[in-house]
């Protein structure tokens, strides 16, 4: 078991990868009543062509695959409830899917040897039925109407589909109707003992627990179980252009106020080549510049509202692939073409005095330290690093204070604003 302390937050962070290749980290945090833990696979909305494991040729499975797994892992064999088992041990659980990830978690401090065996045990014990396989389509059917509800949801969507040319982060996770009806068990099965094999997942406790006794009860319910070798999963490369398939779209819907949703896409390879700089490090300058130009204290923002081009604060949120960074701009507008040129002509702008980057850093420095005093967001924060960089970020805090306004005016001059999309939700016309 390796010990790493997580530098200026007064945290250690437990870490031990088993024979079978689970890896295992836990943060103690004897200030904390609560007690959170996950445990995630590699596989996401994003892998949907892949060599599976055992063969040797390429396959292309449904969209929507992994989030209708997801959904499966819920159901046993025994016919047990195994969100009621968890609401009998005290505590909550639930599962997320997303591009390049899904995450079984539960949520809860009673009962933590019975709920973290729970929680291993039935996610490594599927069970796929064409009967159980058919009745879940309809639900997830259902959870698509509701996405098709939501204007935001929608215009993301949408961006996304048209920003990307070739790489599947243009895909819904959830999937479409169709893809959805084409998922077969054989499917679930080939993904399932491709992806969810121990050496391709990682298990993540924070709070209030002993580390040592956690990893013993970890390993102790590994050492019952029996796994095939492990082969990382092949994953088919996608030679993903900097340009946009599609540079507008317009779509209509029952909202009062229409929504601009809008996207840069740019080539992350490129700019760390340039820069000499690593993508955690470039994703940050990136945040600091989006909050500099479009947050809700920002001098384009307040200008905005006094025009009356926007009703309401901005959302920025970065997106990353291996290749390819998106920083897209959602906003609500009663003139949503002359907010998206007013966007276009802010970015040519790339003035911007120390003191404000300064300010800003200060802020991201405070929220790293908020960071390591919730025992959510350490978790979330761990399994991110694991996920896009491919291990735990223990220099957190010293990596925000090393950010300079030097290095952060050359990402911004070297960031190229030409490769953009926006996409416009409208009412519908009466």
């Amino acid at each position: 078991m390796n010990k790493l302390e997580i530098k200026g937050l007064d945290l250690i962070l437990y870490e031990e990868t088993l024979a079978n290749g689970l890896s295992i980290y836990v943060i103690p945090k004897e200030s904390s009543k609560g007690i959170y833990a996950t445990f995630t696979t590699k596989f996401g909305g994003h892998d949907i062509d892949f060599i599976p494991s055992g063969k040797e040729e390429m396959v292309s499975v449904p969209p929507g695959i992994a989030h209708f797994l997801e959904h499966k892992m819920f159901e046993q064999e025994s016919g047990e409830d195994v969100m009621s088992l968890f609401s009998k041990n005290g505590v909550s659980c639930n599962a997320n899917t997303s591009s390049y990830k899904t995450c079984y978690l539960f949520d809860g401090s009673s009962h933590f040897d019975e709920n973290i065996n729970l929680l291993l045990d039935y996610v490594q014990q599927p069970y796929f039925t064409d009967e159980n396989v058919e009745k879940e389509k309809h639900i997830i059917e259902q959870e698509i109407d509701m996405t098709a509800d939501n204007p935001y949801s929608i215009g993301y969507f949408h961006l996304m589909e048209n920003m990307f040319v070739c790489d599947p982060s243009r895909i819904r996770v959830i999937g479409s109707k169709e893809s959805v009806q084409s998922i077969t068990k054989e499917d679930l099965y080939t993904c399932y003992e491709t992806f969810y094999h121990p050496g391709n997942m990682f298990v993540i406790v924070t709070g209030n627990v002993d580390p040592e006794k956690t990893i013993e009860l970890i390993r102790k319910n590994q050492e019952k179980k029996t796994f095939k070798e492990f082969k990382k999963p092949i994953l088919k490369p996608y030679d993903e252009p900097v340009t946009v398939l599609k540079k507008e779209d317009y779509i209509e819907m029952n909202i009062t106020v229409p929504k601009l949703t809008m996207g840069f896409k740019f080539d992350l390879r490129k700019l760390e080549k340039e820069l000499k700089l690593d993508e955690a490090t470039i994703r940050r300058y990136v945040a600091i510049y989006a909050n500099l130009k479009f947050g809700s204290v920002s001098l384009f923002l307040e200008n905005a509202k006094q025009e009356e081009l926007t009703t309401s604060d901005m959302d920025y949120s970065l997106y990353a692939t291996d290749d390819i960074l998106l920083l897209i701009l959602e906003g609500d507008s009663k003139n949503t073409i002359s907010l998206k040129e007013r966007i276009l002509e802010e970015v040519k702008n790339k003035k911007i005095e120390k003191r404000e980057f300064e300010l800003k850093k200060r802020g991201m420095i405070a929220t790293c330290i908020y960071t390591s005093e919730n025992i959510y967001s350490m978790n979330q924060k761990v399994l991110g690093d694991i996920i896009s960089l491919g291990n735990v970020e223990v220099d957190l805090l010293e990596n925000y204070k090393k950010l300079n306004y030097e290095d952060f005016l050359k990402v911004v001059q070297t960031l190229d604003f030409t490769n953009y999309s926006f996409v416009t939700v409208n009412p519908k016309k009466k």
